[in-house]
């Protein structure tokens, strides 16, 4: 009997070894299937996909496979089914002859929880409360930060950082991104709060550490926004998400307090105001618009339209400092340009873009090499898309690969070097739209803020070059500032850096 029992048991154990042998086989075989269609791409490895394959930069590795795949490739990475369209042509088709069949968002664990369930407009996907809020930030920015309007925006912030700048030794080494983040803060934050902060507002160092620190701990993502069992266990990643969230929306949601306090109908002076009020008619009226416009959809909404004002800007600005460091002879350019065109009296305004083109030209050509945001926002398909011989189901993310198109040799002349000529035309004026150039996107999803970015940094940059010469700190002549932050998925940001800014004279 004890023998017939340890054969039995023998016999259990054999078949418990091979149902778990078959199902991490059929696990495995399910992992690496594609459905029918899908575009061809690199293969990976069971369960994961091709997550080990992500050895550098994606916006790279995506040059690359393009090359041996053509410019629409698919992989898998874990759970998710990952589409990457490359180059002007497949990207332009996808994003304006199929605008909304891509406007969707990935339903990544990392952007729920950073948008409290999808709330926001930059994270949530392609629906009525997405296009209600998107209208909101729309007409906020034309009546706040348009213009004029913007234009003394500017000014009044210029005027706190040449204060704050006159106080410091101009021969000791300065990270400018301080600078740089303290001017655009002032001015979003009179956009968005009506207030006048102080240059040094302890809110704003805080929120500049915090969007570091986001920077630093994302790195290539989280683990839970292709494994989903991942979001589950205790894992850095996922505590740093909900940290993060808390601590980079704390003071919206305290402006918010004090708007409801402060909030008289007959008296909009900010964007949160603007906000309350459609709330609060939309409450009064019994409109079905109420339930889109909840407090947590009104916090996120000026959090987007903050960060999104700040965060690029600022990365763009600190490129185009670096690279006025290490090519001296275009800043000196710029500089004679500005000189002739403005002189030194008077700070600059929105109608002299006109006459600095080479300035101006100076400014696309940063934003092209710099490619901050390679593949953007992930994007995702709404519904299943038959897109250049290819089937791509509902749900995938889809990625548009812009440093594809800004480093395309059949484009560019010389794609690696930085060449302001790059969009200047034979006689001298600024080539606007050349056709490999999409800093800020196109079509459903394209950049809100787009005409705003543009006046603040030709504004910006054109004062900083009006009264300050940008050097390479003594010592350091060898080290180059131009150091890309490596296998980051959160853009082509710069290392921290120090030059030395010192006054024209």
């Amino acid at each position: 009997m004890t023998t017939l029992t340890s054969v039995m048991e023998s016999a259990d154990a054999v078949a418990l070894t091979l149902c778990g042998v078959v199902l991490l086989a059929s696990l495995a075989v399910w992992s690496m299937s594609r459905p029918r269609g899908f575009p061809p791409g690199p293969l990976g490895v069971p369960i994961l996909g091709s997550v080990f394959s992500m050895t550098a930069s994606p916006e790279e590795i995506f040059v690359r496979w393009s090359k041996q795949y053509g410019d629409v490739f698919g992989f898998k990475v874990g759970q998710r089914m990952i589409v990457v369209i490359n180059h002007q042509d497949a990207i332009r088709e996808a994003l304006l002859k199929h605008g909304i069949e891509f406007a969707g968002r990935p339903d990544f664990f990392s952007f729920g929880v950073f948008t409290y369930g999808f709330k926001d407009i930059i994270f949530s996907s392609y629906s009525d409360t997405w296009k209600l809020h998107h209208k909101f930030a729309h007409s906020a920015l034309r009546q706040f930060a348009s213009g004029k309007r913007l234009e003394h925006l500017l000014h009044g912030s210029i005027a706190k950082m040449e204060g704050y700048l006159s106080k410091m030794d101009d021969s000791e080494p300065v990270d400018p991104k301080l600078v740089i983040t303290l001017l655009l803060y002032n001015v979003m934050s009179t956009m968005c709060f009506g207030k006048d902060y102080d240059f040094l507002d302890e809110n704003l160092i805080a929120w500049k550490e915090n969007n570091e620190k986001l920077n630093q701990e994302f790195g290539m993502g989280v683990a839970a926004d292709f494994f989903g069992w991942a979001q589950y266990l205790p894992t850095p990643g996922v505590k740093m998400v909900h940290r993060m969230r808390d601590e980079l929306h704390r003071f919206v949601w305290d402006e918010l307090d004090s708007h409801k306090k402060n909030f008289d109908p007959d008296n909009v002076r900010d964007v949160f105001d603007m906000l309350l009020l459609a709330q609060k008619e939309a409450a009064d009226s019994g409109n079905q618009d109420a339930e889109k416009l909840s407090d947590t959809h009104l916090v996120l909404t000026v959090s987007n339209m903050f960060a999104a004002g700040i965060q690029t800007t600022t990365e763009t600005l600190y490129w185009a400092l670096a690279f006025m460091v290490e090519h001296r002879d275009i800043q000196s350019r710029c500089q004679a340009e500005i000189d002739r065109a403005i002189g030194r009296k008077r700070v600059p305004v929105v109608d002299d873009r006109g006459s600095l083109p080479y300035t101006e030209a100076t400014l696309y050509e940063v934003m092209r090499y710099s490619s901050i945001l390679p593949i953007a926002v992930p994007h995702a398909t709404t519904c299943d898309v038959n897109f250049r011989g290819y089937r791509i189901p509902k749900g995938a993310v889809v990625m548009f690969n812009t440093y594809s198109m800004h480093y395309d040799p059949n484009a560019w002349e010389s794609p690696t070097s930085f060449k302001p000529e790059h969009f200047l035309e034979d006689d001298g004026s600024v080539q606007q739209h050349p056709s490999s150039f999409l800093p800020f996107g196109a079509g459903r999803r394209s950049c809100l803020g787009e005409v705003a970015a543009k006046t603040d940094l030709i504004i910006i940059f054109t004062w900083l070059l009006q009264n300050y010469c940008f050097k390479t700190v003594p010592g350091k002549e060898t080290t180059s500032l131009l150091r890309v932050i490596e296998n980051s998925a959160v853009g082509r940001n710069l290392e921290n850096y120090e030059l030395i800014m010192e006054m024209r004279k």
